[in-house]
């Protein structure tokens, strides 16, 4: 049956046909005129109206850009009382009729299909608000014949409306079991037939909370044990079989990504699709067999450390630097680092720590100050670039064999502290546990595995770990404090963490103190207390050495560009280009400093000063997409208006941020931009 779309949609839209039917709504096939393309056309049922037609929403799935989603061309309110979405028309068939017709699949392609899923859903929660998908199941997945996957039907889609949400369906074998957790009221205006099964489902439902960015990663949990086993999940609050029942050819660590993100607890899933995608491209590493071969060679790779090393160096710093035999040429060039580094002259530090490593690239000591000085530098990955993958071996003429086991923790404990920093906690949980396995006796290593397995959601294992830590004779109160803010941030129960880290603000370790006041500034923006927030990070950048605060400072002057936003006022805007021109003057700016530094000079009116400061960036960090894409932002400004050089750095932007693998909603942004440009 052919309808009316111009009629119902305008007279853009023509050749209406009928699809499959949806779950919250029909599907139909159309073509719009003005583009010459055939479209997805999804009608949502009268139920869902209301819910889903606030314009609000409607341009934020608009705005959507990314290369496993189709694009967005329109929500319509039509003529007959239905809410429309506008789609492309993605070829292919969906991953159910795939699977049904070729049967389950090798544990190859569900990773590849797995990452890009998982890469397309941290799009969709970063965005402002965050989109949650909520109806994540293989009808909703299309298998294109590149073989690459695209994420369809957003019909069900929520944003984060101050923190409370409600889910407006629930596919049995993929929906979460907070997807249940409805109020009587929805129960009610359920079909008869299946109100009492859901009161049912209500009630099991209630100790799981409400819909959160983790509703998610349960729906792609299930989705990867459907592609494994060829089965539909069981229903979340009833029993799901276990992978270890199907005779599959399965690795441990691909099953234990895949069970941890359908537990029925919100709390022990992965606390975002961000830290599935890690956990699913650390798979080998996460593998025991792996784990037990690295530790039984002692083989690790370098990164960079927590907030314990803006104090000052870790006690790797008072290892011997032992000279009885080959290379004082090479420790002079690190002494000579060394004094640098005190002195806070960092970027001539590491070009005298390049020297070191070229002349003996198999020694630790230059590699591992080096990871110092790109953390305070907020160069994170960077660092990871330029230490994963290195590998050391026990050298008598270098050290004792006790201090390299040390070294061997430190190591892991500062790649582990690396990759905390970059959310990928699945990785830093193996880097902090072997860095106990290597020393035991240490409790910081216990005391940051503890604060990542909560990151994680892991709080059985984290409560375990506390526990451990409990009862070492040196673990320090404070120790147990900070894990404990640590624990109830995220639990979600903020208040209770800001009156575990008050305590630690006066400590007498500047690192845990550090520490605190980063995380209790967290707790405040949680809560929506922008003041609160400003107001630590005000006291920890007056209290603080420098070296200890170059953080806090970058974090405050975040914060006052978000206050100048919301009050509309020049002065939050003056603060936050104090506070990044005074990193830029200790050479302690990382790439996202002279970016915020031009973009308060640009709400300040000063669009040629902004210039400057995102020109220089561009030719300090040649690489970073992100430099050319604020270039490119800026030439489009009304002050500017040079199009053509915005094109060239866009095309450069875009080059870059396509080798970089990672998602970021400016970009999608910018590009949409360019677009109108033509």
């Amino acid at each position: 049956m052919v309808m009316d779309a111009a009629a119902i949609l305008g007279a853009d839209y023509e050749h209406m046909v009928p699809l499959t039917p949806g779950g919250t709504g029909e599907v139909f096939r159309a073509h719009k005129r003005g583009l010459d393309v055939d479209v997805v056309v999804k009608r949502v049922k009268s139920r869902y109206q209301g819910q889903m037609s606030e314009r609000r929403e409607a341009n934020i799935l608009k705005n959507l850009r990314h290369q496993y989603l189709p694009r967005i061309y329109d929500i319509i309110s039509g003529s007959d009382g239905f809410l429309y979405t506008v789609m492309d028309y993605i070829p292919g068939c969906d991953l159910e009729q795939y699977v049904a017709r070729y049967g389950a699949l090798p544990q190859k392609l569900v990773v590849k299909w797995m990452r890009q899923l998982c890469e397309v859903v941290v799009y969709l929660h970063s965005q402002k608000p965050a989109v949650i998908h909520c109806d994540l199941k293989p009808a909703n997945i299309m298998v294109t014949p590149e073989g690459n996957l695209c994420l369809i039907d957003f019909n069900t889609a929520l944003h984060v409306k101050d923190g409370e949400m409600q889910a407006l369906g629930a596919t049995c074998g993929y929906a979460a079991p907070e997807q249940y957790n409805i109020s009587p009221q929805a129960v009610e205006h359920l079909p008869p037939a299946l109100r009492d099964q859901w009161r049912v489902w209500c009630r099991k439902a209630q100790p799981y909370g409400a819909v959160t960015e983790r509703t998610d990663v349960y729906g792609m949990g299930a989705v990867a044990y459907f592609m494994l086993t060829g089965y539909t999940p069981g229903h979340c609050l009833e029993e799901v079989i276990p992978l270890e029942r199907y005779h599959i050819a399965l690795g441990e660590a691909l099953r234990v990504v895949v069970e941890k993100a359908i537990r029925p607890d919100p709390a022990r899933r992965f606390p975002s699709a961000r830290g599935m995608l890690a956990a699913l491209e650390n798979l080998k590493k996460n593998d025991r067999r792996y784990r037990r071969w690295q530790r039984s060679c002692q083989v690790t790779a370098v990164a960079l450390g927590l907030l314990l090393l803006l104090s000052g160096f870790s006690l790797w710093m008072g290892l011997e630097l032992r000279r009885e035999s080959r290379g004082e040429e090479y420790l002079a060039l690190v002494e000579e680092a060394d004094q640098l580094i005190a002195q806070q002259q960092y970027d001539e530090s590491l070009e005298v720590l390049q020297e070191a490593m070229v002349l003996d690239e198999a020694r630790i000591e230059a590699y591992i100050r080096t990871s110092t000085v790109l953390y305070r530098l907020g160069r994170y990955q960077e660092c990871v670039d330029l230490l994963s993958g290195l590998t050391f071996v026990y050298d008598s003429g270098v050290m004792t064999q006790a201090d390299f086991d040390y070294a061997q923790a430190e190591l892991n404990y500062v790649l582990g502290s690396c990759r905390f920093q970059l959310e990928d906690y699945a990785g830093a949980e193996e880097n902090f546990s072997l860095a106990a396995w290597f020393a035991p006796d240490e409790p910081r290593y216990l005391r940051d595995l503890a604060v990542c397995q909560a990151k994680e959601g892991s709080m059985e294992q984290a409560q375990a770990t506390y526990q451990t830590l409990r009862g070492m004779e040196n673990a320090s109160p404070e120790d147990l404090l900070l894990v404990e803010g640590e624990l109830s941030y995220a639990q979600g129960q903020y208040e209770a963490a800001l009156t575990a880290l008050r305590q630690l603000k006066d400590s007498a370790d500047p690192a845990l103190s550090s520490r605190s006041y980063l995380l209790a500034a967290q707790c405040c923006r949680a809560l929506g207390d922008l003041d609160g927030e400003i107001g630590l990070l005000e006291e920890a950048v007056s209290r603080l050495d420098a070296s200890s605060s170059a953080l806090h400072t970058q974090e405050l002057a975040d914060a006052y560009l978000r206050l100048g936003v919301q009050s509309g006022d020049s002065a939050p805007y003056r603060r936050a280009l104090e506070l990044c021109q005074s990193l830029m003057e200790r050479g302690t700016a990382a790439l996202e400093v002279r970016l915020n530094a031009a973009l308060a000079q640009q709400y300040l009116g000063d669009v040629p000063g902004a210039l400057a400061t995102v020109e220089q960036a561009v030719a300090d960090y040649p690489n970073d997409y992100r430099g050319y894409a604020r270039l490119a932002f800026l030439c489009l400004d009304r002050q500017v208006n040079d199009p053509d050089r915005a094109r060239s750095a866009y095309e450069q932007a875009q080059t870059l941020y396509q080798a970089a693998g990672v998602q970021d909603s400016e970009m999608a942004y910018l590009a949409s931009l360019m677009g109108a440009q033509g």
